[in-house]
């Protein structure tokens, strides 16, 4: 079997997570995708805004179709969520299956410094897309040529979708539109529970 893995704190979830997976999975020709909420992040301070509880059930509305599986088991674990520990759990539940882990562009520009990171590129092929046009794939090829010394990269040349969890959370604080940002199921479940300050 074929698993793509797809981490992060989605904070919220954003049509650019479900753009680089739908990408992904088709060009990998996946038959399956996990979603993985992190419990906190190693690379982010602001997982803690809300309950991980509304981040997996945002994972579960923005990710409904069949190739998809969300899974609770990084919040399941608690304390900090780290790849490798994770990625060791799914190679033990789906045993000899090839398992392709998805980042952004701003993820992969840091993965040297990432937990074990050596050990997850023996686990796994790590699948990366530019989140901007200024991390070209030419940059990430560098990179991963300097940093990493490690074949096990793939990067896809695919139009970046400019938009970030972050600047999403602000605009909501702000009492800015984020229509077109998030699934129309997402902006709802964010104003029913008044999450990040909406108002």
């Amino acid at each position: 079997m074929k698993i793509g893995i797809y981490g992060g704190s989605f904070n919220p979830p954003h049509n650019g997570h479900i753009m680089l997976s739908r990408e992904l999975g088709k060009r990998l020709e996946l038959d399956k995708i996990i979603v993985i909420p992190s419990n906190i992040s190693p690379q982010k301070d602001n997982n803690g805004d809300i309950d991980p509880i509304h981040r997996l059930d945002m994972c579960k509305i923005a990710f409904p179709d069949d190739i998809f599986e969300v899974s609770d088991c990084e919040i399941r674990r608690g304390g900090k969520s780290y790849t490798y520990d994770t990625l060791k759990y799914i190679e033990s539940k789906y045993k000899n299956s090839e398992l392709y882990l998805f980042m952004g562009s701003d993820m992969l520009l840091s993965f040297n410094t990432w937990y074990k990171f050596r050990e997850i590129l023996n686990i796994c092929t790590v699948c990366a897309i530019s989140r901007n046009n200024e991390d070209t794939a030419d940059k990430m090829a560098d990179y991963v040529k300097e940093k990493l010394k490690n074949e096990n990269v793939k990067i896809f040349n695919v139009s970046p979708f400019e938009v970030s969890s972050t600047e999403i959370r602000s605009r909501i604080s702000g009492g800015e539109s984020f229509g077109g940002l998030v699934p129309n199921k997402i902006s709802d479940y964010i104003k029913e529970n008044n999450l990040y300050g909406y108002k």
